[in-house]
Formats: structure tokens, sequence, C-alpha cells
């Protein structure tokens, strides 16, 4: 039997995740599908890669499994600068990219993005996933993705980013909520008691925390929710307040049960950017995807931000 790609990318995701349920997920199979490729592999090399223990602790890599750690890595980074010289002759945005898009862009983006690329790079072959902002920046450093877009400030090092929307925050309430009659509002105004809140997880949550100067722990906060769309429907209902991106207005607010306010100026905002890995082949894609992100701000309600260096 031969060694196989896909055998070292289930024994890495294992040595990497410590669980095989989850490597199974970040390498999109079934656990008993990397299960069976990773005995496959540990029959043709005579021995067991990891120390299979009792409940649910974390798998450890035995002897053999450390001398085929380095081993396998020198193989996939191989592989991948093979697939490199092959994108290196082809024109940008041809082929496979996979792209990770963070969960309070990606239902608003999407739509108008994929209709963007097959029109502008008809040979694009674009794979989509939609992941939390630490979920992104990690699968971006570990070449699970080719690019991604997030909210800045980027935390992983080694990933470069080009900025592409700035995307204003609004105040969302009830319709009949009178906490503010009218606008322009202030951050400060807002109270912590009645603010609601995306899980942890979400860089909005962390952006809605920052805009009203909220990051005292001593200061309560209210319930949260685990997307954009349940957030909105808690805040109709009158269970408080939240900030929405303009980004997601039209969409969140197509059924106009929510009151908008609009911020005072400076009016606070989030920059979407492209990302992707420092020194990795991908870059020209990003840049190509960038210009097609950025094209779409109109559509989109947004303000684009201008590649460095453009008039």
């Amino acid at each position: 039997m031969n060694f196989t790609l896909r055998q070292m990318t289930y024994f890495l995701a294992v040595a990497r995740m410590g669980n095989f349920g989850r490597a199974a997920e970040t390498v999109h199979v079934s656990q008993p599908g990397l299960s069976s490729q990773i005995a496959q592999l540990e029959d043709r090399l005579g021995g067991a890669l990891f120390e299979r223990g009792a409940g649910a602790g974390p798998v450890r890599l035995t002897a053999l499994g450390e001398r085929l750690l380095p081993v396998a890595q020198e193989l996939i980074d191989t592989a991948k600068r093979l697939d490199a010289l092959a994108r290196a002759g082809r024109e940008v945005l041809s082929g496979r990219l996979r792209l990770a898009i963070i969960p309070t862009v990606a239902p608003y983006l999407i739509p108008h993005l994929v209709p963007a690329l097959r029109a502008a790079h008809p040979a694009l072959e674009l794979e989509l996933h939609e992941v939390v902002t630490d979920a992104l920046t990690a699968g971006v450093a570990s070449h699970r993705f080719d690019a991604g877009i997030m909210a800045l400030p980027v935390g992983e090092p080694g990933i470069e980013a080009v900025p592409v929307l700035r995307d204003g925050f609004l105040i969302a309430l009830s319709e009949d909520d009178t906490t503010y009659l009218s606008g322009p509002a202030r951050p400060e105004s807002i109270q912590a008691e009645r603010l609601l809140l995306l899980a942890d997880g979400h860089c909005l949550r962390d952006q809605a925390l920052e805009v009203c100067g909220l990051r005292n722990p001593r200061r309560k906060l209210n319930l949260e929710a685990a997307s954009m769309a349940t957030l909105m429907r808690m805040v109709a209902s009158g269970m408080g307040m939240t900030l929405i991106p303009q980004l997601a207005l039209a969409d969140e607010n197509r059924d106009g049960r929510l009151r908008i306010v609009p911020f005072a100026d400076p009016a606070p905002s989030r920059d979407l950017a492209v990302v992707w890995r420092r020194n990795a082949e991908a870059g020209a894609d990003a840049r190509a995807l960038a210009e097609v992100v950025r094209g779409l701000a109109p559509v989109l309600g947004v303000t684009a931000i201008p590649a460095a260096g453009a008039a």
C-alpha cells in the first residue's frame, strides 16, 4: 500500500487537534472515514501513531507518531509548493480558492460576491467556509484556507491584510422602544444593562463593547445570541438594544420591525479586510479578490477603502 497525502493530512489534523472528532471536522470528512485512513497508515508503518486513552481526554502521539510528525509536515509543505508552481503560470482567481468569511459578513456579502466572481473570473472554483474570527485566522495560518474576509485587526502573526470596506455601526431597537426619540446618539449613552450581544467568539461582540466603552467587567451585560438573525429578533421583540453593522441592515430589517438610530459623528465603524498567509502564493488571488469586494460597496451600502497607492 502506498502512503497518500490524504493520510498525512488526516494524521496532522489529529496531531494538531488532539481529538479524532474535531480533526475530522477541520478536514471535512466523517470521523469513521478519518479513523479508517489513520488505521491504514498505522498498518503500513507497523505501529500505532496515537495513544487512544479512555474517556474524552486528548489523544497523544506515540514515539512513532512523534517521528512521523516532521516527515508528514514536510510532505504536505512540498505538495503545497508543487501546487504553487502550478498556480504560478495561471491567471489570478482561476482554480480552487478556499475562502473563509466571518458570520457577521458572510450572509450579506456572499449573495453579491459569488455572482460577481463568476462573472469576472469564470475559471474560479470557489470553496466557501463560514467561521468565527479565531478559526479563520488559525485556518489561514495553517493552510486550511487560502484567504479570508474578516474585521480588523488581525491578531495572528504571519498574516497579510488589505482593507476593503468600511462598515458603519447603527443602534437597533424595537419599533416601540422610546430610549432614543431621535438621533444621532452617542456611544456612551447606551445602557449596559439593555445591551444585547453576540456570544463569545464573534468579533462583533468585542467591537460593540469597545464602541460603547463597556470593557469594565463590573458592568452587567444582558443576554447573548448565537447569530445576527437571532440577535435582531431579540431586539425586535423588545428585549433590549444592540449595534447593527450597515452591511446587515437591509437583510435584518427587511420586515421593518427595527427602529434604527444613527450615531453622532464621528460614527463608529469596523474595517473589513481580505487576509492571506504572508509569503503565500495566494497573495495575487487575495488582492484580485479585494478588488472585486471593493466594487460591491455601492450595492452593499458601505464605503470602499481604496487600495494603498490608489488616487
